[in-house]
């Protein structure tokens, strides 16, 4: 019978091994030595990943790399101008203050739908807003007010005359005299 779970896992694994199996006293034993003594890995050895020679050379792997780079961000640019160019310009959204503002909220939140589909949720969702030229109030009227003052009215076309000869008759009058 095995004197530890150790052993006991061992016997189990390596039948007749007892005697490799250290004692519950030696918990310090050494690890059987694998490796081979004397031999060094030379230059001519593969690295542990494989051979690392790839065909390319870095300067055209760094070309490729900013190249598709520069076509992933034009291509997703585009996309995200398209999905807005749906969302926003759809029939039943497009010149809807109301609705324009919801799908452009709900475009920005939610970047898994696609533009018509934000359409279509804002057009079931959201109310058409109704055109209601209101009058202005506080502020805004006493502003509007003050600028009609400042404005020249339409009526005034009048244009002023100047009398050169009697400005420089005055002038004579008042050096002579």
């Amino acid at each position: 019978m095995a004197s530890s779970v150790l052993a006991a896992v061992h016997e189990a694994i390596f039948e007749g091994a007892a005697n490799d199996v250290p004692v519950r006293d030696d918990t310090g034993a050494q690890a059987p030595n694998s490796t081979r003594k004397g031999e060094a890995m030379s230059k001519d050895d593969a690295p542990a990943g494989g051979d690392n020679k790839s065909g390319i050379t870095q300067a055209e792997h760094d070309a490729a790399v900013k190249s598709a780079r520069s076509d992933g961000e034009a291509a997703g640019a585009a996309a995200a101008t398209d999905r807005l160019a749906g969302a926003l310009g759809a029939d039943g959204v497009k010149g809807d203050a109301g609705r324009m503002a919801a799908a452009l909220d709900l475009a920005i939140k939610s970047p898994g739908m696609s533009g018509e589909d934000v359409a279509a949720f804002v057009v079931a969702n959201v109310s058409a807003s109704t055109a209601v030229a209101k009058e202005p109030s506080g502020y805004e009227a006493s502003r509007l007010a003050a600028a009609g003052l400042a404005k020249p009215s339409a009526g005034s076309t009048k244009k002023a005359t100047i009398n050169t000869s009697a400005i420089y008759a005055s002038r004579r009058a008042k050096q002579e005299g």
